[in-house]
């Protein structure tokens, strides 16, 4: 079995950028990973799985840590490690192992972690809830994140995405609700967690300052990692940093104007959880994000986000004459389903 010295495990609301993050630094030549995300490495252990916690969340603390189940998640870690080209560490090697984590679901898993890798160090990937809330409501209208089909107390067929506690005070909630829900309870999380650590265990950046100065941006990850800014890397952020492999349709700065009004109506529920992120972007140096809500006359500009999303998305298991996910008013038959 491999030794694991200070893992670094990111952290992030869903839809904030973490896999385009994870996909990145996965290319440094000192980094190792599992090749994905590790949602059936750990719910595969019958005390951790949801099902057996009757579907209560996602959350793990370290309550949830013994003995026993550390064990299992060190060999299966220990397994499954690879680098960016799918190659397994040298048997002989006696040097440790800089392993690189990631899913959303350890939003909610910040303590389970620090109890599993007690030197764990931790990158906190924030981005701008305006443009995160409206990602995460086109997550779920494309039906490809659906994380538990016909989970048991929802109303609705399927849920998508990271599984927060009290999700079941959602039911019969708009869209919007629970988009604004899921940013809220991850970001609350991560931040009360990393509140209890040493300061020098955990850093903070935006998805913008990842977008518009990749090279910037990595290399200071490199040095609060101790990882080398190799090569691969270098030549990696001398142009714009390529899609993710979740990306759903073609990023744009405003296309979160789509959603506008939708995301207007949630904004004042999530003030105080922006005030605590905005405090820790302060606190690194890091610009904050705006906290009173823009005015904006944007009839005229969502239209043209809508032609183009309807270019972009396709979204399957629609009846024709439904609405069409996308939230146009319109007849899927008319929107959407006009391109199926």
């Amino acid at each position: 079995m491999y030794r694991f010295e200070r893992p670094i495990i990111i952290l992030s609301a869903p839809r904030s950028g973490s896999t385009l993050l994870f996909e990145v630094l996965s290319k440094s030549q000192s980094i190792w990973t599992i090749g994905g995300e590790s949602h059936a490495l750990i719910e595969t252990i019958p005390s951790l799985n949801i099902a057996y916690r009757k579907f209560s969340s996602n959350a793990l603390s370290e309550q949830d840590m013994n003995d026993n189940i550390r064990e299992q998640l060190l060999q299966r870690f220990s397994d499954k490690v690879q680098n960016t080209q799918a190659r397994r560490p040298d048997e002989d090697c006696s040097s440790t192992v800089r392993l690189l984590e990631k899913t959303p679901k350890n939003s909610l898993r910040v303590d389970f972690f620090n109890a599993l890798f007690p030197d764990a160090i931790f990158i906190y990937l924030v981005r701008d809830p305006k443009e995160n809330i409206s990602s995460i409501m086109q997550a779920w209208r494309s039906n490809k994140f659906i994380t538990y089909p016909s989970l048991p107390g929802w109303n609705r067929q399927n849920w998508s995405l990271l599984l927060p506690d009290r999700w079941q005070q959602l039911n019969d909630q708009p869209l919007q609700s629970i988009a604004a829900f899921q940013w809220q309870a991850a970001n609350e999380a991560i931040i009360n967690s990393l509140q209890q650590l040493d300061s020098s265990r955990w850093c903070m950046l935006t998805y913008e300052q990842l977008i518009s100065n990749p090279a910037k941006t990595i290399k200071q990850l490199c040095e609060f990692t101790q990882t080398k800014f190799c090569e691969s890397l270098v030549q990696l952020c001398r142009e714009p940093l390529p899609y993710s492999r979740y990306t759903i349709s073609t990023p744009k700065p405003e296309k979160w104007l789509e959603n506008y009004h939708s995301i207007e109506q949630v904004w004042s529920k999530i003030a105080s959880t922006l005030d605590k992120v905005n405090h820790h972007l302060s606190q690194h140096g890091h610009p904050i994000f705006e906290p009173q809500w823009q005015h904006l006359d944007v009839d005229n500009a969502i239209a043209p986000a809508r032609v183009e999303a309807t270019e972009q998305v396709k979204y399957d298991n629609v009846s024709r004459n439904s609405p069409c996910p996308c939230g146009s008013g319109k007849r899927f038959k008319q929107c959407h389903g006009a391109l199926s």
